[in-house]
């Protein structure tokens, strides 16, 4: 796949409207190759902290994400409240493949933590954090903090490959720490050097945060200079952004985040079109707040009713917009404080829906 220069300006495709210089992977859509691992896909589910958890992962595996990763765990918090941090990474098996994020500064800290992990829970993969660009994170000396020290960050990859066994370890990061700095290069290097499989680049510098555009020009740059996989990550809303990304920076697969809340159905149309090159018809919207639905009956019975409740607000909240009595519905579930009600008044409403 050839690289194709960046636009400075990304006006998004709708869902439906294919890309007309995008050409369909075909059924090398359906595979992609990690380190030992065949992923049955190339799109994969970003960690996000706060939404990442077990009832949205499944969500997101039933519409085909081939490889979920979970929220980012700390590993001195993991080695120092265990039981708490087990619960934070606890997944089920309909989740699989799954990679276990970990962040942290120390390379001794982080191997302990991988084999502590992996002991525990059994991840199809490691993964490694260093693109959070939280002032707490960085304080520690970790997340993004670790563009500015390659060198460290490869000898808590080595420590994390040595501890691991035979899981594969990835890295995530960013695409510099400011528009100036271009020191993920020497962190791929390193990186590689030190036994990663692959390495996701969430297009944005760590001064950017989730602010602006993705540079996507950064993506092609890495991919041109590595070794291994290299995962996109950034402005990756419509199956049309998918394609859009793969065409320009020949990447291997995208990773898909705030594209996904409140519309797990991406990860499916995105398939679909890198395969054919059509997106499918968009979902109705009995059909979308159906899905909200079977995500918040989820949400009750793996969290338990009250916590159950309360974290869905905020998906709920990405669910029901867009559509008129969209406010009015939306501001009765999020403050009804009764799990039940919320439930009859969502399936209320649905009813009411044709298609």
């Amino acid at each position: 796949m050839s690289v194709l220069p960046h636009s400075s300006r990304r006006d998004p495709l709708p869902q439906h409207v294919p890309d007309p210089l995008f050409a369909p992977l075909g059924a090398g859509a359906r595979e992609c190759r990690i380190g030992d691992r065949l992923l049955a896909g190339r799109v994969f589910l970003a960690p996000m902290a706060g939404y990442t958890d077990r009832p949205f992962r499944r969500q997101a595996r039933r519409f085909g994400a081939a490889l979920i990763v979970t929220e980012m765990v700390s590993a001195r918090g993991l080695l120092e409240d265990t039981k708490k941090s087990l619960k934070l990474m606890d997944f089920g098996e309909d989740e699989r493949p799954v990679a276990v994020q970990l962040f942290g500064g120390d390379p001794g800290v982080m191997g302990e933590a991988a084999a502590l992990t992996v002991k525990s829970v059994k991840p199809d993969f490691l993964d490694v954090n260093f693109g959070c660009p939280v002032s707490k994170v960085l304080k520690s000396a970790s997340g993004a903090a670790l563009l500015k020290d390659p060198a460290r960050a490869g000898r808590i990859v080595r420590a994390m490959v040595q501890a691991s066994g035979k899981v594969p370890v990835l890295v995530k990061s960013r695409a510099g720490y400011d528009e100036f700095d271009s020191s993920v290069l020497e962190l791929l290097q390193a990186v590689t050097e030190a036994g990663a499989c692959a390495f996701t680049l969430h297009a944005r510098t760590r001064r950017q945060m989730y602010a602006g555009m993705a540079r996507w020009e950064s993506i092609a740059e890495v991919k041109q200079a590595a070794r291994i996989p290299v995962i996109g990550n950034g402005d990756v809303k419509t199956p049309a952004d998918a394609g859009r990304m793969m065409r320009e920076t020949a990447c291997d697969a995208v990773m898909v985040g705030r594209g996904s809340t409140g519309a797990p159905w991406v990860f499916a149309a995105m398939n679909a079109y890198l395969e054919t090159g059509e997106a499918p018809v968009p979902p109705s919207l009995k059909e979308r707040l159906s899905t909200a639905l079977a995500h918040y009956s989820d949400a009750l019975d793996l969290l338990g009713p009250r916590a159950g409740l309360l974290e869905m607000r905020k998906h709920l909240a990405h669910y029901v917009k867009g559509f008129d009595g969209a406010r009015e519905l939306r501001q009765s579930l999020l403050v009804t404080a009764d799990p039940d009600r919320v439930r009859e008044r969502l399936a209320t409403f649905i009813a009411t829906l044709e298609g």
